[in-house]
Order: structure tokens, then sequence, then C-alpha cells
């Protein structure tokens, strides 16, 4: 029997709205995302605003300040030197699983050919997305139920520092051929190879976002 999937609420639907937005640069960081001029723009009530702008402080794409509202989080050098090492120590142990087991994620796989197809110009969200679907599916394929909720709390500031920072690649196909390296390491069944061009990664990436600001 056919179930028909249930109808997304308004909620869910301005959840969706904004993250995107959020991810495609829309805002500033730092930026307060007014009551009215929410509502206005995407024909809404205050209260389903408020609803979802508080799903998206539970994602970190957002932040309440006491008596202001929400204003999108703006990263200085010590979030980034701890998003990026949290982010090293949960992709690490992953890591180490994925090497004893031999199979590589079809999902990272996936991501990389999104890289491959798409451009600085595109989507900046999509982009980020890739990036996102390929760490995913990183930790998920240790298969630790523990390893993906830590990484899952982490995530939404991930995907949102990515996409303050998108310019320290030069191409999406720069992107791509970085990721692919990685891929090519976890093929080598060697960890200590595996690690080391991880390890590469992570820290390049927070030389860069450091450079930028």
């Amino acid at each position: 029997m056919n179930v028909e999937p249930l109808p997304a609420s308004a909620v869910e639907v301005l959840t969706h709205a904004l993250r995107r937005r959020i991810l495609s640069g829309d805002f500033q960081p730092g930026e307060f995302l007014r009551d009215v001029k929410m509502c206005e723009e995407h024909s809404t009530s205050r209260h389903t605003f408020r609803t979802a702008a508080q799903v998206l402080v539970t994602q970190g794409l957002l932040r309440q300040i006491p008596n202001r509202g929400f204003v999108v989080p703006e990263f200085g050098p010590d979030d980034i030197v701890d998003i990026t090492r949290v982010r090293g120590a949960i992709e690490g142990e992953a890591i180490r699983l994925i090497v004893l087991t031999g199979i590589i994620p079809s999902q990272a796989l996936e991501a990389v050919d999104v890289m491959h197809r798409s451009t600085l110009s595109s989507d900046r969200s999509l982009l980020v997305a890739a990036d996102r679907d390929f760490h995913r599916a990183i930790i998920a394929s240790s298969g630790s139920p523990r390893l993906k909720r830590t990484y899952s709390d982490l995530e939404g500031e991930i995907e949102l520092l990515l996409a303050q920072r998108q310019d320290f690649y030069s191409t999406a196909e720069e992107m791509a051929e970085e990721h692919e390296r990685l891929i090519n390491s976890l093929r080598s069944r060697h960890y200590d190879t595996a690690r080391d061009a991880f390890q590469e990664h992570w820290e390049d990436l927070q030389i860069k976002l450091l450079d930028q600001r």
C-alpha cells in the first residue's frame, strides 16, 4: 500500500527557506533577521518565523540574543580553530573504521561528482551541501551512532563557516580534486596514509579560514 507523504508544515517550509538563504550568503555574518522583514518577505506570521528561527538556533545557523532577536553567527579565530579541531578529531576515528572495512561510501563519491559539475558562480549552498554530504558520509560509514550524533551537533556550524569562507577555493574543480585525494587515501587501506591526507586537509582548511579574516 502506497502511503502519501505528509505535507510539510509552515514551520518546516520556512526553516528550509531560511536555511538555504543563510547558506547561500543572503545574510552577512552578524546580521540580524528582523521579525517584520522576514514575515513580509516570506508571507508568514511572527510565531512561525520565531519557531523556525529557534530550529536554526539548534542547528548552529542562528544565534538568539536576548531582547535583540536572531543573528547570523560571526566566527572569530578561536571559533575557527575549535570547530576545525573538533571536526578533525571526530572524523579521524571514522577514517580508522573505514580503512578497516575498505568500503568507500557511495554518498562521498556522489558529493565529489556534484563538485565536478558545479562552479563557484553557481548557487553557493550547492557546493557547501556537497562538502557537507562528503564528510557526513565519511562519519556515517563508520557505523558508530555516537560519532554520527556528535558530528550532527557540529554540522550546522561547519556548513555556515564554509559558506562564509567559500572563496578560499579558486575553482569548484579544485575543491573536487582535493576531496578526490581524500577518497584515494582511503582506497589505500593504509591508516597512516589516510590519516595524514585528512590531517593535511583539516590543517590547510584551518589556515585558509584564518587567513581570510
